[in-house]
This record gives structure tokens, C-alpha cells and sequence, in this order.
């Protein structure tokens, strides 16, 4: 099955990627940029707020806290893919490899490296 690539998608996961680097602590702004990254349909929506969107319905769509909560980084990993977890970093592995996440926040460090799997995952279906 052909995976169909938003355009632009791979752009948006390379700032994320490069946001969640430079961050020095989680924020709402950077969960909203991978929210918006990996679902590109929310910039169809209207922005409330970091990390939330109003649909169209009056209802609203909110970013998960990727950059505090590991579990919700955790939501990040490609299907099939698993996760290490080390003292200095975390690794993502798959099928077409593996990527390493160094932050001080772990986290963080798990959105890196499930962003640049993912990244990996849309090069490949080209």
C-alpha cells in the first residue's frame, strides 16, 4: 500500500525535530508543532491556543504533552517500531533502523528520535 505525503510533511518534522533539540524545558508550543507535523489536517483548524485547535463544530482538538509526558511521546513511534531507553539516550528501532534521541528531558529526547523515525518512514514510501 502507497502512503500519500502531505505536502510540505517533511518539512514540518525536520522543525520540530530541530525545536525539541533546542528546547530547554517541555512546551506547549513545540507539542503543537509535532502535533501539527504529524497531523497536518490540523492546520485546517483554527489555533485557541498553544497546542489547541478549535474543529468546526465548536469542539476542540488538543495536542498531547509530547515534550513532558513519555507516554505520550510514546504515541510518536511508528507502528512496529520499539523503544530503548538508556541512561544517556533513546533509541527508536524498526525496520529501517534505528534513531537515537539525546536530551536531558527523556521525553524530549523520545520525541527526537520518533520524529526522525517517522521522517525516516516517509523518505522510504517516496
Amino acid at each position: 500500500m502507497q502512503r500519500v505525503r502531505a505536502i510540505g510533511q517533511d518539512d514540518s518534522l525536520v522543525g520540530a525535530i530541530a525545536a525539541c533539540k533546542a528546547a530547554l524545558a517541555p512546551s506547549r508550543e513545540i507539542d503543537a508543532r509535532i502535533a501539527l507535523a504529524v497531523f497536518p489536517a490540523l492546520r485546517g483548524l483554527t489555533s485557541v491556543a498553544p497546542g489547541v485547535w478549535e474543529q468546526h463544530d465548536g469542539g476542540h482538538v488538543r495536542a498531547l504533552l509530547y515534550t513532558a509526558a513519555c507516554p505520550a511521546a510514546a504515541t510518536l513511534v511508528p507502528p512496529g517500531y520499539w523503544i530503548e531507553t538508556g541512561p544517556q539516550a533513546v533509541v527508536v528501532l524498526g525496520e529501517l533502523g534505528e534513531w537515537i534521541g539525546v536530551h536531558s528531558v527523556e521525553a524530549i529526547a523520545l520525541c527526537i528520535a520518533a520524529l526522525d523515525a517517522r521522517r525516516a518512514e516517509l523518505s522510504y514510501a517516496q
